[in-house]
């Protein structure tokens, strides 16, 4: 389980494709310590740390993870969003974010401001049921807020705190971004499925 608050951005240092998928190496910043078989979100999919040294950890990707995702189209020198996995004392500044991508989607529009910028996206029609104003949604494993829903696109606002922190400072119209929902949304639809609400005194 993860918040979708990136502790810092990591570099692809080297990738292998093998039977089970992908083999990655990560290099990363001194201050980021992970552990053989710790969960690290990257790009906002959770992988297992299968090797470790001082400065770097490798993963195994899976084919499913290389069809679920955008992991398919890393290469090498690429910056992926590193976050470790939540502890039971870290506080919740984010949501709830799984490393379960439910899409991919695509940057349709960016719009620069002073110093923020506001983002659209293509809306994945099989996800739009869970996208709300003001709900969360985690984009590369940021977690963000929704800004504004239409039928065709969602746009979310950006400070510029986050462009730095995260690998949305290079990111152009047309590419590509994982897409996981709120899980509550999930939860909540399963749970009631076609119930109806009653809220009738």
């Amino acid at each position: 389980m993860f918040t979708g608050l990136v502790e810092t951005k990591g570099v692809i240092d080297s990738f292998e494709k093998n039977d089970d998928g992908m083999m990655l190496r990560i290099k990363h910043k001194d201050n980021f310590d992970v552990e053989v078989n710790d969960s690290v979100a990257c790009n906002g999919v959770c992988l297992t740390v299968i090797n470790k040294n001082n400065n770097s950890f490798e993963v195994q990707l899976v084919t499913e993870t290389l069809n679920r995702s955008t992991a398919n189209l890393w290469k090498n020198k690429d910056e992926l969003n590193l976050e470790r996995a939540l502890l039971p004392s870290t506080r919740m500044g984010g949501h709830f974010v799984q490393g379960h991508v439910d899409c991919v989607t695509s940057v349709e529009n960016i719009q620069y401001f002073d110093k923020s910028s506001t983002w659209t996206f293509k809306m994945d029609k099989k996800i739009s049921k869970y996208i709300v104003e003001k709900g969360s949604i985690a984009l590369n494993g940021v977690s963000l807020t929704i800004a504004e829903k239409l039928i065709e696109t969602f746009s979310i606002a950006i400070i510029p705190h986050t462009t730095e922190l995260t690998n949305f400072g290079t990111l152009s119209i047309g590419d590509s971004v994982n897409v996981e929902v709120d899980i509550l949304g999930k939860y909540i639809e399963n749970f009631y499925g076609d119930k109806k609400w009653n809220l009738t005194p």
